[in-house]
């Protein structure tokens, strides 16, 4: 039971918020994809991968004002979306045999000093579950019988990477950009963007970004085998002109402080040598803080590349178990090994192999 509730709080801890909800379960789906121009730079901007001389190039599309339509620009029109629209979303996740729905709501509204406050809201559509509300970088989480919390964020992070949020082009050393074709989803026509990873330890990302409102319509992780592991699709979508009720009600609502979860900070954790980190992945905190039921506690690290995150907890052996093991929710891996006197724990969105050979890798200095 103890391994079962470090678990469950690891998952917690992984990740930004967590809903709860069943259904039924979805088969995993093989995906082919038509062929596509490979857009790769180190700059911002991704430039088109140059043809063989001897074959006839088609001119590229370009905006009115003279803008090239490549894997660049729509992402560009992806993160502009997300971040200056109005909308409001209903949006389906499928992980593993679970699917969740949620709805997503985003918009602006203009304090009396003439300030804009940006809002967003993900709540569940089934059971009480968590809803995370975010006034500018204040992140709020609300669950009944529970008291409500706040931590910094710029994104309710339980659909869309990080990376989309800023600057995409920091992903250029770990992954390749691929422009495809366009395609119809839920009667609205989307342009596909393949997101490959250069060395394989990590999943790839494909996004279908509506032609008009630049809002992402499909996202889903995909295998190395090309099996969609995880998710998430949207089901209707409003784009607003203007602020609605619902958004005027959520700026009126009085957040919590954020608080300060961790009990210990980075240089109180610098016991562990983590001798593998996968390409592109970078460490973004470490700390530490209780991770279970009984309060044990864990020096955490949290590490992303942007498109994902993952997280390793280290702690002294909590009780007997099978080392290593080894579970998968969706494109999720729980990954728990025995070690020299401790344990370690890997939780994130990667392939099991690569979570395994990281927990492998944490040596004590």
């Amino acid at each position: 039971m103890r391994i079962l509730f470090l678990l469950i709080t690891c998952f917690v801890y992984s990740t930004s918020a967590a809903a709860t909800g069943t259904a039924t379960a979805t088969a995993s789906t093989k995906v082919v994809a038509p062929e596509s121009e490979q857009l790769q730079s180190k700059e911002q901007q991704v430039q088109s991968e140059p043809q063989p001389q001897s074959e006839a190039q088609p001119q590229q599309a370009t905006t009115p004002n003279g803008e090239k339509i490549n894997a660049a620009y729509w992402l560009k029109k992806l993160q502009e979306a997300l971040t200056k629209s109005n909308f409001e979303a209903g949006i389906v996740t499928l992980k593993g045999e679970k699917t969740e729905s949620y709805q997503w709501t985003h918009g602006f509204k203009v304090n009396d000093d003439g300030t804009e406050v940006e809002i967003e809201r993900v709540s569940p559509l089934i059971g009480n579950g968590i809803t995370a509300i975010r006034k500018n970088q204040t992140l709020s989480f609300f669950e009944s019988n529970k008291e409500p919390y706040s931590i910094s964020g710029v994104s309710i992070r339980n659909f869309i990477p990080a990376i989309f949020y800023k600057d995409f082009g920091d992903l250029v050393d770990s992954y390749q950009f691929v422009l495809v074709s366009k395609s119809q989803i839920a009667g609205r026509s989307a342009q596909l963007i393949r997101v490959e990873s250069v060395t394989k330890e990590a999943y790839n990302f494909w996004v279908w970004i509506d032609v008009i409102s630049g809002l992402p319509l499909r996202m889903a992780y995909i295998d190395e085998q090309g099996e969609v592991v995880e998710q998430v699709l949207m089901t209707h979508l409003s784009y607003l002109t203007e602020p609605n009720e619902e958004i005027n009600k959520l700026f009126e609502i009085q957040l919590p402080q954020v608080a300060n979860t961790a009990i210990a900070m980075n240089q109180q954790t610098n016991n562990w040598q983590l001798e593998y980190t996968p390409n592109g992945f970078e460490l973004l905190k470490s700390d530490r803080h209780h991770v279970s039921i009984n309060r044990e506690v864990a020096d955490y690290y949290l590490f992303s590349d942007g498109l994902v995150e993952y997280s390793v907890y280290v702690q002294r052996p909590i009780e007997s178990f099978n080392s290593p093991l080894v579970l998968k929710d969706g494109g999720t891996s729980f990954v728990m090994v025995h070690a020299d006197g401790f344990d370690v724990t890997v939780v994130g969105m990667l392939p099991t192999e690569t979570a395994f050979k990281i927990a492998k890798s944490v040596k004590s200095k």
